[in-house]
């Protein structure tokens, strides 16, 4: 249960946080694109951190990273209360990200390893993302919010020093060529997805409010979505991690381009509740995948979450540039288009792969 709770409140505190970090920057005087560059330098530094500490898990250990991960979060996410321009703010997002990078890997593979079920586990991340974003709608003041996260991380620190995590060690190179071409398809399938989401989600609380619904609605709105994979994903283990990923894509491109279709905020009520489901598939379904065929599990996971924060600094980035030149909408059409790429590419990029293991 204590993987489950640290679950919880790690994904409490970084949902409250990052719901309204697009609000924040505009309040600073930030641009559209200038909030890309923000999210973008927050995925860039998660990218390299899960990257580089994935690996070192399976090297030296689980236990030490997921220690070192979770004190360096609860002492960075203050620092974003400090924050008095976008440059500031750019620099703060910077740490929170590095720090949020090094402890995943190390978590889930030690929850796989147990014999824990996954979706389960996951699924109290993404309540813990319900809870964030509901309590961040009630609170709507951001210091309090960003102290909050601290005191969730120093909770889940704590719990942590108690756990028994056993002292597993693996030869793993520093570019880990073996694990990348094994996994290839639902990395870069998962890339294109997530880096379309990534470009909505840089904009989305502005379009939220564009639509004519209040902070609290904002928050009620990512509730919903989260909370719906919350209860998906305690079901969906038993099902083979390929056709997961296959339903997560088809179900993530529909609604992308359901949000350009709102004609008010109360439109985007039941397109979360597909969102969720979506996003369960799709996650659930490519941890599986990974934890399945690799022995390096912690560098496998590891790499999966460096494909996540890759794409959250690409689409941040794009999703900024285009709804300052296009607007929002622009954003979910792309979404929906690399989304549909992405499920190209996983299908015959699969199909491939069994044609060759025929052969000796």
């Amino acid at each position: 249960m204590k993987p489950n709770i640290i679950q919880f409140l790690t994904y409490s505190a970084t949902s409250s946080s990052m719901i309204f970090i697009p609000l924040f920057a505009e309040e600073f005087g930030a641009s559209d694109f200038e909030i890309g560059i923000i999210g973008g330098v927050y995925g860039f530094t998660m990218f390299f951190s899960s990257y580089v500490f994935g690996r070192m898990s399976d090297v030296y250990g689980r236990k030490m990273f997921l220690l070192i991960g979770l004190f360096a979060c609860a002492v960075s996410f203050p620092l974003q209360a400090l924050a008095f321009s976008p440059l500031a703010l750019c620099m703060a997002r910077g740490f929170v990200g590095f720090s949020l990078g090094i402890y995943p890997a190390a978590l889930v593979t030690y929850v796989y390893e147990s014999k824990r079920r996954l979706g389960r586990f996951t699924g109290f991340g993404s309540l813990g993302w319900a809870v964030g974003n509901f309590a961040a709608g009630i609170i709507a003041v951001y210091w309090e919010i960003f102290m909050l996260g601290s005191v969730f991380f120093t909770a889940a620190f704590l719990i942590a020093l108690k756990m028994d995590v056993p002292k597993t060690r693996l030869k793993v190179s520093f570019f880990p060529a073996n694990v990348i071409k094994k996994n290839f398809s639902v990395y870069l399938s998962f890339f294109l997805r997530h880096t379309g989401a990534q470009a909505v989600w840089i904009i989305f609380p502005l379009y939220i409010l564009s639509l004519g619904a209040s902070k609290f609605w904002v928050g009620a709105l990512y509730f919903i979505n989260t909370f719906t994979q919350f209860l998906v994903m305690q079901k969906i283990d038993r099902f083979k991690s390929h056709d997961l990923v296959v339903t997560g894509l088809v179900l993530s491109a529909f609604t992308f381009l359901s949000f350009t279709l709102a004609p008010n905020f109360y439109w985007l009520i039941p397109t979360q509740i597909l969102l969720g489901f979506s996003w369960s598939c799709i996650y659930v379904g490519s941890l599986k995948f990974v934890m399945e065929k690799n022995i390096e599990k912690a560098t496998s996971s590891g790499l999966l979450n460096s494909t996540t924060s890759l794409s959250a600094i690409i689409g941040p980035i794009t999703g900024g540039a285009l709804s300052l030149c296009y607007g929002y909408k622009s954003t979910m059409y792309f979404a929906s288009v690399l989304t549909v790429a992405g499920l190209m590419v996983f299908y015959f990029l699969s199909i491939l792969g069994k044609r060759f293991q025929r052969f000796p």
